[in-house]
């Protein structure tokens, strides 16, 4: 006699089973809705960061055109027109506006590399404080910092020179990224290589070819010789410093004894040495309403009004 087997219809599945179904599904949905929601308030994010940056250069542009505008019109109406000197340049100088709104500016920083940094700084001083890659010669590139005679004959002799650009230089065989950082704010390529000595930070003038003694003795000059003022009746305060590019040699030597080999040396670089800066980095930091806007580093040359470089910060 056979067996036979009743098999149900339907095999119900037990109630703790839908609940863990219906749990995984929630948890996914979960997981597309957060995923949905970070991308989401990714995308709110940078509408957010646009807007603030479209609103910080639309109130700071106007004020850095403004203020060049009035850096321009200052230089023409210099009380001293013949010199430039350290404290003159690094001074910060501030305009307050209608509205809130003002703006601060200056030409070189103070913390920068003219009396008492050491040689290298990452600090930008005024461009006709540092030497320019496109008229200096070998013997002056090779004493800078990173540099050593046979990148300095590559530089000199390189097919990019006259170059348009500091960070050309890298196209220059040889060059590596340690040998550019070491000297890359010691050099410039604007102007026409004269160099303001009142300016000029260490690394500038040993590059030149002057001995330590001699570098310390102009830092040294710089910060006890008071210009004086021609004008009897004014009480104008002119700083401390170089005033005539002819007369840098009698100063030192009314200053303090230098050795012959000394005199010679300043002698051969008097035709590159200056006392007034001709190209500048004008640095301008906008604000409205308390709020800093972009900052803008911008090379001119305030005797034609003209101006080379613009770079927003």
């Amino acid at each position: 006699m056979s067996r036979r087997y009743f098999y149900p219809k339907h095999k119900h599945k037990p109630e703790g089973h839908k609940k863990a179904s219906i749990l995984v599904v929630c948890l996914w949905a979960i997981m597309i809705l957060s995923i949905l929601g970070m991308g989401l308030s990714g995308l709110v994010f940078q509408e957010i960061k646009f807007a603030r940056t479209y609103q910080r250069l639309c109130f700071s542009l106007p004020m850095a055109r403004g203020a060049l505008k009035e850096v321009f019109y200052l230089r023409q109406t210099d009380i001293s027109p013949a010199f430039d000197t350290f404290d003159e340049l690094t001074k910060e100088n501030e305009t307050a506006l209608c509205g809130g709104n003002s703006y601060r500016y200056y030409f070189a920083d103070k913390s920068g590399p003219a009396d008492k940094s050491p040689v290298v700084t990452s600090q930008i001083i005024d461009e006709s404080a540092l030497i320019n890659l496109n008229t200096a010669s070998k013997d002056v590139l090779m004493r800078l910092p990173g540099m050593d005679e046979e990148l300095a004959e590559k530089t000199v002799n390189s097919g990019l020179r006259p170059f348009s650009s500091i960070n050309e230089v890298f196209l220059v065989e040889g060059m590596g990224r340690d040998n550019f950082m070491l000297f890359k704010d010691l050099i410039t390529v604007y102007g026409a290589g004269k160099i303001n000595i009142n300016t000029a930070g260490k690394a500038v003038l040993l590059a030149l070819g002057l001995d330590d003694e001699l570098v310390g003795v102009i830092l040294r000059f710089r910060q006890e010789h008071k210009i004086p003022n021609p004008d009897p009746a004014s009480t104008e305060d002119l700083g401390y410093g170089f005033s005539s590019a002819s007369k840098i040699l009698d100063d030192l030597r009314a200053f303090t004894f230098l050795s012959l080999k000394q005199e010679q040396a300043l002698l051969g670089l008097l035709p590159v040495l200056d006392v007034k800066s001709e190209y500048l980095r004008f640095n301008i930091i906008p604000y409205s309403g308390g709020r800093q806007g972009v900052r803008y580093s911008i090379v001119i040359h305030p005797a034609s009004k003209t101006i080379l470089s613009w770079n927003e910060q």
